[in-house]
């Protein structure tokens, strides 16, 4: 029986991954070839995304390691508005009955971002967070989904899990999960139906 839906953030509640928007966006802003700012900027996320650093350290390091002059005002703003949402996630958020779901976010994220997304009004059904850069792992590490299971409270194989990143999906159910992969909202609603037929998605799916 299902007691916990869990979902990742970026990809989820975005239209792509936020780091593919970021990516773009960045480079657009730095008048370089997203080739050149992809390498640098994944694996400073990484670092990042486990709280090596802060987001200062980041710009810092990102400026020397692809050679380019924003300031930290324009990164920040660029970097920060790089979210495009996917809305319907909201909806399905909110339908999700109280009195029956635990509810919990496990996303690869940094701190500024962590910031916005747990002091969104919409996301306030979420009843537990586990960030990476919080707990010091990021997903796929299993110790990031035990983190997960630890904060619900709930036991791996009565939860529901959905995320982007077939890696994430793989490691989930490697560790007992049931697991939605989230390619787009029809994958996920397919999913959805499939493990939760009886709960709302909140969404008007014949409009």
């Amino acid at each position: 029986m299902i007691r916990a839906i869990a979902f990742d953030w970026g990809g989820v509640f975005t239209e792509g991954t936020f780091d593919g928007s970021a990516i773009a966006a960045l480079a657009d802003a730095t008048g370089r070839s997203t080739d050149a700012i992809e390498g640098p900027y994944r694996a400073l996320m990484a670092e990042l995304e486990t709280g090596a650093f802060d987001l200062a350290s980041f710009h810092q390091r990102f400026s020397e390691a692809t050679r380019t002059e924003l300031t930290l005002e324009r990164f920040e703003a660029t970097f920060l508005g790089a979210v495009r949402e996917r809305t319907a996630m909201f909806a399905v958020l909110g339908a999700i009955p109280v009195e029956d779901y635990v509810v919990g976010v496990l996303s690869n994220n940094v701190p500024v971002l962590c910031d916005r997304v747990r002091n969104d009004p919409r996301m306030q059904r979420v009843q537990h967070w586990v960030f990476s850069n919080e707990i010091g792992v990021r997903k796929p590490d299993p110790r990031a989904y035990e983190a997960l299971s630890d904060a619900l409270g709930v036991p791996p194989e009565a939860t529901v899990f959905v995320d982007d990143a077939a890696r994430n999906v793989d490691a989930a159910r490697e560790a007992g999960f049931k697991a939605i992969h989230m390619t787009d909202l029809e994958s996920f609603l397919a999913g959805w139906r499939a493990l939760l037929p009886d709960v709302p998605t909140g969404i008007d799916e014949h409009a």
